[in-house]
């Protein structure tokens, strides 16, 4: 086998062993099978690795390629992502059910973001500018509820040498900074590896109380906005009822509903009544400021823990 290519030396339910590639990373994201189905190396010894597989494995076979990409797990962040809902690993449903049909069949690809739509960036930095890691440059107008910003890289630094207001693919530069003759490029898209922590200047007080819209919560168990809570309870008790009135009334400016495990009725029937329900601030459709993972029991239980 070549450097970036192996072969699948043991299969056990989502794990697969693996030898014949060299240079492979932890964490790295690999292709396996005549499928390609996507996986993540987890374990690294002398001879072999353990890949995590996030598809279902049934059918595998020993000797089966094993493709590394030299990547990392990431999630593809920027303009595109609202009113979307997507899989466990962040595949739109949709494009899938374009390409595949209704059923998500095993070793599907598809781009995170739609790389042929434009977005009107408005500048909120001029030429010369000096920005950071973290620093808005300029913002779109993703739906009508929400408006996007566009943030330099985390580690990138400098000044603008270039920034224009225009309609732009999330693979177009909109901006570029200089720092000691070296040019880095800004576009509307990151990728950021979901092992790593988003790095932040300092931590916020949760002092402001979030409204979740049902009394019996809001008086006796109030949620502070940057909070958690947890809804214990069996089978059948009502978490994700619960779960589904705060997505659909807290007076949250974005909700990311994340099923994670739940049963793909339970999925289903939030699919059907989340488009139905109108934000009653705007009068518009609540998807326009909402994100669905649809990460079901039906999909491998790898998938679902990851």
């Amino acid at each position: 086998m070549s450097a970036r290519r192996g072969y699948i030396a043991g299969i056990a339910g989502p794990v697969v062993v693996a030898k014949g590639l060299s240079g492979v990373k932890m964490g790295e994201v690999v292709y396996v099978g005549e499928d390609q189905l996507v996986g993540e190396v987890v374990r690294i010894s002398s001879n072999y690795f353990t890949v995590q597989v996030y598809e279902d494995t049934s059918g595998l076979r020993p000797k089966e390629p094993v493709i590394a990409t030299g990547k990392l797990l990431v999630a593809e962040l920027g303009p595109g992502l609202m009113s979307v809902t997507f899989d466990g690993i962040e595949r739109p449903l949709e494009e899938v059910r374009k390409q595949m049909g209704d059923f998500v069949s095993r070793g599907v690809k598809v781009n995170v973001l739609p790389r042929n739509v434009k977005w009107h960036f408005k500048p909120l930095v001029k030429k010369g500018v000096k920005v950071e890691g973290g620093d808005v440059i300029g913002e779109v107008q993703e739906t009508p509820l929400v408006i996007h910003k566009i943030m330099a890289l985390p580690g990138v630094s400098g000044r603008i040498t270039w920034i224009e207001e225009g309609d732009y693919t999330v693979e177009e530069p909109v901006a570029t900074v200089e720092r000691d003759g070296e040019v880095f490029e800004i576009k509307m898209t990151q990728e950021w590896p979901v092992r790593t922590p988003r790095p932040f200047k300092r931590r916020l007080l949760s002092e402001v109380p979030l409204i979740v819209g049902l009394r019996v919560v809001d008086t006796f168990f109030p949620i502070a906005k940057g909070g958690a809570a947890a809804v214990p309870g069996g089978f059948g008790t009502g978490k994700t009822v619960l779960l589904h009135k705060v997505a659909m009334y807290s007076d949250s400016r974005i909700v990311i509903y994340i099923g994670c495990g739940e049963r793909g009725n339970e999925i289903a029937e939030m699919l059907e009544e989340f488009p139905q329900l109108k934000d009653p601030k705007t009068g518009h459709p609540i998807m326009e400021r909402s994100i669905i993972i649809a990460n079901t029991s039906n999909m491998p239980v790898s998938a679902r823990e990851a």
